[in-house]
């Protein structure tokens, strides 16, 4: 899957998302004469990188020098204005995150390949990896096109109408954030099957310690019941632990601030759905056009944090199945093992798996009502401005 993963992120150097670091560039694989052509196009990637934190800069410092004022919008002017700086501010995480965090987006993507050997070599666990990709690629696509045409549609909807944001300006920035929100959901679905294919090798585990007498033709029941076996589940568990803190790592700002630029968006495009309402503009095409901007970045929120959530459930699963790996006998011989569902069971307390906004926030389904709840909140107090 890691293979996979780096193809479809060669297309992502034009957004600043990844350059794979040098040291892990197959160069020394290459003729010699290869070699200096595959170390220029490396440094013409990180030279351009560089240049993408001052292109935003100006991009944005443009827009609001030449973005003119609307006489008697000054609410309407200022919300808009703090909506496009948080964009802008998010496309600067991420350009920086792509530069900084590469040594750990890196290592990020080559364990994925660790915890897929591991679980085939050592726990004899079909990955099946086949149609991992194939469920993968088809998310991809969904969401890919679910943004694109809902976009298009958005400005067939949008052209004709008055506006005093920073649309046309902060188009660049809107694919952006969209791409790496959706770059992020790939990431956890496919930690979300490796954890899947880790809960049911401890579930036959569980199932040989609970009811010995009850075995199956088809598994060795042999292997299962061995220290080794056991010691493998803990270290691929630590393993995948690793890659949850190593995404927040080199994620966590951006998966902040679009979160939070999310919240300003959700806000700012109610709030003029209100003033089309009050026939500030005409009512049915912009009400069209929100609708068609808020499908695709809900349907995106909405997937990452449901598989954040599901992420979550199922280390608590983790921790539910070996809680129920019961020894009675007190042999000399199983005094290990003993101690080794003591250790992992203490490590799972401590531990918890989870995708969050540099600690801000959890993504979760909690956290879809709390920005229900927020962006509710701050329209009655836009309806209480409206009013005076």
């Amino acid at each position: 899957m890691e293979q996979q993963l780096r193809d479809w992120l060669r297309y992502t150097v034009v957004l600043g998302f990844y350059v794979s670091p040098c040291k892990h560039q197959p160069i020394k694989h290459l003729v010699w004469a290869e070699r200096p052509k595959v170390r220029f196009r490396y440094r013409l990637k990180i030279i351009y990188l560089y240049a993408l934190l001052p292109w935003i800069c100006v991009l944005y410092v443009n827009a609001l020098i030449y973005r003119k004022f609307v006489a008697g919008v000054m609410l309407s002017w200022l919300l808009t204005m703090v909506f496009f700086s948080s964009q802008a501010f998010s496309n600067l995480l991420i350009a920086a995150e792509g530069i900084w965090r590469r040594q750990q987006h890196e290592e990020f993507l080559r364990r994925l390949q660790e915890i897929e050997l591991s679980l085939k070599l050592r726990l004899k666990q079909d990955v099946n990896v086949g149609w991992l990709v194939r469920r993968v690629r088809c998310l991809l696509e969904y969401l890919l096109w679910l943004t694109f045409i809902c976009y298009c549609l958005f400005i067939y909807n949008f052209a004709y109408l008055q506006y005093v944001g920073y649309f046309w300006y902060s188009i660049w920035f809107a694919i952006t954030m969209r791409l790496r929100l959706i770059q992020l959901l790939i990431y956890v679905r496919v930690l979300q099957h490796y954890m899947k294919c880790l809960c049911m090798k401890l579930q036959q585990v569980v199932a040989y310690r609970m009811a010995p007498n009850r075995q199956l033709m088809d598994i060795n029941y042999e292997k299962l019941q061995s220290l080794d076996y056991l010691l493998a589940i803990k270290e691929i568990y630590a393993l995948l632990f690793k890659e949850f803190q190593l995404l927040n790592d080199f994620a966590g700002w951006s998966l902040f601030s679009i979160i939070l630029s999310y919240m300003l968006d959700y806000g700012c495009t109610l709030y003029w759905a209100l003033l089309s309402w009050e026939g500030y503009q005409e009512r049915r095409k912009y009400c069209i056009a929100c609708f068609w901007w808020f499908v695709p970045m809900t349907a995106i929120v909405w997937h990452l944090c449901l598989l954040c959530d599901n992420c979550m459930k199922l280390d608590r699963f983790i921790a539910e199945l070996l809680s129920k790996i019961i020894i009675t006998r007190s042999s000399k011989s199983l005094h290990s093992y003993r101690l080794l569902v003591h250790q992992f069971s203490t490590q799972l307390q401590l531990q918890y798996i989870e995708v969050t906004g540099k600690s801000f926030f959890t993504l979760n389904l909690r956290l879809l009502m709390s920005i229900g709840i927020a962006i509710s909140t701050y329209m009655v107090i836009v309806i209480q401005f409206l009013t005076i």
